[in-house]
């Protein structure tokens, strides 16, 4: 079965939950990240980010780490990592019909969150990323799901829990149109500087 979700109600629900927040470039594989939290008890929001600037793009595999406090008064700390790009993507089953071009490429990123050790529980899902493309579009991650995407997917819809110290990587399936490429993968939780990771050329 076929499933296209939309990230619009998400993305209202992710702007009051979202803390995700820079506090430098962590530039290894293993690193860890999230999107937003969530306390105990249900979904909560950033308090007091700590937030640094990043230079310029990373490199795709480098991880971006943050610190928080939640709403509750906890430590919430974790790192976003952009894994990898891949256009056009081996592995997709889905008709042109599902896409918004009218001859798409199909595209596929990776990506992976985890929170650290002594961090509250992480919300993620795939609202926050996005594709930024050189004439300075972006095209949001369009919540793409089901049968015909390559697996493992990363969470849709409401998204999903990672508890301290853990990670969960998945893959977000993008259509683009054919003869454009982005030159970066955003990740821009809602009232957050966006992150960016640089795309090679192919």
């Amino acid at each position: 079965m076929r499933t296209r979700t939309t990230t619009v109600g998400i993305l209202a629900v992710l702007a009051l939950t979202l803390t995700a927040c820079s506090s430098g470039g962590d530039s290894h594989d293993d690193t860890k990240a999230s999107t937003a939290t969530a306390s105990s008890n249900g979904l909560a929001s950033s308090a007091s980010p700590k937030q640094e600037a990043v230079q310029g793009p990373l490199k795709l595999g480098a991880g971006h780490h943050w610190t928080d406090t939640d709403t509750d008064g906890s430590h919430i700390s974790g790192t976003t990592t952009a894994i990898s790009y891949s256009q056009p993507a081996t592995g997709v089953d889905l008709p042109d019909e599902v896409s918004d071009f009218d001859s798409p490429v199909w595209a596929v990123l990776e990506v992976k969150v985890c929170a650290d050790e002594d961090s509250s529980s992480v919300l993620v899902a795939q609202a926050p990323w996005a594709l930024g493309f050189p004439d300075y579009t972006r095209l949001q991650a369009p919540g793409t799901s089901g049968s015909g995407v390559p697996k493992p997917e990363y969470p849709t819809g409401d998204g999903a829990l990672v508890k301290a110290g853990t990670c969960l990587r998945g893959k977000i399936t993008f259509s683009v149109a054919e003869g454009t490429r982005p030159d970066q993968v955003i990740y821009a939780p809602a009232d957050r500087d966006p992150v960016e990771w640089a795309v090679p050329k192919a």
